[in-house]
């Protein structure tokens, strides 16, 4: 084809993996990859459709690129959860030549070839099962990779839990869980070509194997564990309703799997987990904190946090923050809530004022750095095991990796010590990063 493409990743990494695949069709397609948007011939803006600001931010880009593109007789495709969402919008304001959803990104390459032979189809964004393109293409166990040693594996596509602020069930459509024997497999493959490190993806991994009877996550996990070659598995997305007690006794068991798990709590508030849809009670919630505690010799654990939900009062918000202390999260990923048009939560009344919002933001913030900060010196002295994934961006003497237990930690090295496992000592605490020696 002789054309030259760039794609622009927003959002989750469900959305960078997507990206992955459609680089792999890109490419099979004889399209070139290239260096900036400013060489390209085709741009492709993988889109996020969680919170508003990263929809206006895409949009606008997405906008300007096509009034630099009609100069140079290129093409503009909006691809994605935003592309699902708003698809036929980009076609109606001529912003974009092709929109693309999520169940067929990853045959983009054929759809852009078929375009510029002359197709006349502009729009993709159906949710049949039979568009839905194959996640666990095998070209991606011998795709280049910045980091060659680790793979995100998808498990699961889509999410049917419709929480009420969440617009994903809506862009992503259904759980899709993927057969067990395809994903070990294409774990065994990957190891053979030198993957060390691999985390399993989905929007809920506790719940795979629901839709179609394959076997439970927890088994899926210690299958996984068993696969020659695999020295370190991760996992993402936990939701509390569908937590399996036997996923902490699985890595308890198993050397290869990070004690590091992340369940988003949302709101440490009955009142305000029961507006959301989420399905689960603080109590039922705080039990599987208990079951890590007790079960796990050391572990990390990290949330999500939304604050500011319709209806929110100081009572919920204290309730929130009582939860933050109580648990010693070593990570939160906080967000002001914001209404995602078509979600249940966009049209209920009492809004929580935004100057409110950030004032409770500020202040579990806070209170979460003190707390983290008392149970990252207790490390110090102690010894970890360690990926090397980078140079230090302030020291070309130095690499930057994290722990099995997810934390970072930098010690002197070079480029030659990427992607490699040390034991090392923690010596030094700086900020939240550790400063360590090799054992």
């Amino acid at each position: 084809m002789n054309k030259k493409y760039f794609i622009e990743t927003y959002g989750c990494q469900m959305n960078k993996s997507d990206s992955e695949l459609m680089q792999l069709s890109m490419d099979s397609e004889g399209f070139t990859e290239a260096a900036d948007k400013n060489e390209a011939d085709i741009i492709i803006y993988n889109t996020c459709s969680v919170r508003k600001n990263a929809e206006d931010r895409a949009y606008s880009n997405i906008r300007e690129s096509k009034a630099h593109m009609r100069r140079k007789n290129g093409i503009v495709v909006a691809s994605g959860c935003m592309a699902q969402r708003i698809g036929q919008k980009f076609i109606d304001d001529k912003i974009a030549d092709l929109v693309i959803g999520p169940y067929t990104s990853p045959r983009i390459g054929q759809i852009v070839k078929n375009y510029i032979k002359g197709g006349r189809q502009q729009l993709f964004i159906s949710q049949e099962k039979d568009k839905f393109t194959e996640r666990l293409n095998p070209g991606l166990i011998s795709s280049k990779d910045s980091t060659p040693w680790h793979k995100w594996i998808t498990i699961t596509h889509g999410c049917e839990n419709f929480c009420t602020y969440c617009i994903v069930p809506y862009v992503r459509g259904p759980l899709i869980s993927f057969s067990s024997g395809h994903i070990l497999d294409f774990i065994k493959k990957s190891a053979m070509s030198g993957v060390m490190e691999i985390t399993l993806l989905g929007q809920n991994v506790n719940q795979y194997g629901q839709d179609n009877k394959d076997i439970p996550f927890y088994e899926l996990l210690d299958r996984a564990s068993l696969i020659n070659g695999i020295e370190k598995i991760n996992f993402l997305t936990s939701h509390p309703k569908d937590f399996d007690h036997r996923i902490v006794d699985v890595i308890s068991s198993r050397g290869n799997i990070a004690d590091s798990i992340h369940l988003p709590l949302q709101s440490g508030s009955d009142s305000i987990l029961q507006a959301m849809n989420r399905k689960y009670s603080v109590e039922h919630y705080l039990k599987i904190i208990e079951k890590i505690k007790s079960t796990l010799e050391s572990y990390f654990i990290s949330t999500d946090i939304i604050v500011g939900f319709p209806g929110e009062t100081e009572k919920d918000f204290l309730e929130t923050l009582n939860v933050i202390k109580q648990v010693g999260y070593d990570e939160i990923f906080t967000y002001a809530y914001s209404p995602r048009l078509g979600t249940t939560a966009s049209g209920l009344e009492n809004q929580v004022p935004e100057e409110t919002k950030k004032e409770r933001l500020s202040e579990l913030i806070k209170a979460h750095r003190e707390a983290a900060h008392a149970k990252l010196k207790t490390f110090v002295g102690n010894q970890q095991r360690i990926i090397i994934e980078r140079v230090s961006k302030k020291d070309d003497n130095k690499v930057m990796g994290r722990t099995f237990l997810n934390h970072p930690a930098v010690m002197d090295g070079n480029i030659n010590d990427i992607g490699r496992i040390y034991n090392i000592k923690i010596t030094e605490l700086k900020g939240a990063t550790f400063i360590a020696e090799k054992i």
